[in-house]
């Protein structure tokens, strides 16, 4: 297997980890499974391109921005609809983020249309060498923001004050909200950081792709294969898992054909469940 193939897994599973890494937080936190996060990500491409193409800024300065934007939408939504949906049937938070879906890729076409978008840049074809591999630059940048955003949420969660109250929240709201945290506020910030995280996925995948009002469901999926890698509502083994989800991606497209690239990220989602549910990586708890 030729070095090409698997520094491009490598890079590309930087990428896959940005989309996996807010799955695997709300999971950890809240226990929902958001069906709507595949449309978070292509959200944060669709205001990041209002940006670009309106004003003309480059799609890393327009990065924050997006990711800002996208966390103000979800807050209000975790707070006033899915945490009162959360106290009562499982099903009913599913259901409701299956309906956000639903609404947003109605949005996006009704706003923007069905053609293709991406985000224009001078690095999103150019190339460079690493270790003497050539690599596209655009991947080695979502690669590096894929490392600063893994452990800064690590960080978060386990060295400072607000990751613990969402580590107590999470692991038992009731004694938490007792202990006189405001258990709902925490969901809801947990949710727009989740949507943050996911935004900055979705300019990167603009960057490097493309996108339209359909493509959450794809970006939903790998977002899933990493999370069952990592273990389900495992944070700290997102990297590692979008890195493994990467190369095997890639591997698969050099010795099968480009017809592969989805099945082989399928494939590693259900035989991960079937196998090792507990996901490749996870000796602890989540988190």
């Amino acid at each position: 297997m030729s070095a090409d193939v698997l520094a491009a897994g490598v890079l590309a599973g930087g990428l896959y980890a940005l989309v996996g890494l807010g799955i695997s937080l709300v999971f950890g936190v809240l226990k929902l499974m958001n069906l709507a996060h595949g449309e978070f990500v292509t959200g944060g491409g669709y205001l990041a391109a209002l940006f670009v193409t309106g004003a003309g800024l480059d799609p890393l300065v327009v990065l924050p921005i997006a990711m800002l934007g996208v966390a103000l939408v979800a807050y209000p939504l975790q707070r006033f609809l899915l945490t009162p949906l959360l106290r009562g049937s499982q099903a009913a938070p599913l259901v409701a983020t299956f309906g956000l879906s639903l609404l947003l890729q109605a949005i996006y076409q009704a706003l923007f249309g069905t053609h293709p978008k991406s985000l224009p840049a001078s690095y999103a074809t150019s190339g460079m060498s690493v270790l003497g591999v050539r690599v596209q630059t655009v991947y080695v940048i979502s690669f590096a923001l894929a490392i600063v955003l893994c452990l800064g949420t690590h960080l978060i969660l386990t060295r400072t004050r607000a990751g613990g109250a969402v580590r107590a929240a999470s692991a038992d709201p009731e004694t938490a909200a007792v202990l006189g945290l405001n258990v709902a506020r925490i969901y809801a910030f947990t949710l727009a950081g989740a949507a943050a995280l996911a935004a900055a996925a979705g300019v990167m995948t603009g960057i490097a792709q493309s996108f339209t009002p359909s493509s959450g469901l794809p970006l939903l999926l790998t977002g899933f294969a990493v999370m069952a890698l990592a273990g389900i509502g495992s944070v700290g083994w997102v990297l590692l898992a979008g890195i493994t989800l990467g190369v095997i991606q890639s591997v698969s497209v050099s010795l099968f054909g480009g017809g592969w690239r989805d099945v082989a990220v399928y494939l590693v989602f259900f035989l991960v469940l079937a196998i090792r549910p507990q996901g490749l990586f996870r000796k602890t708890a989540p988190l």
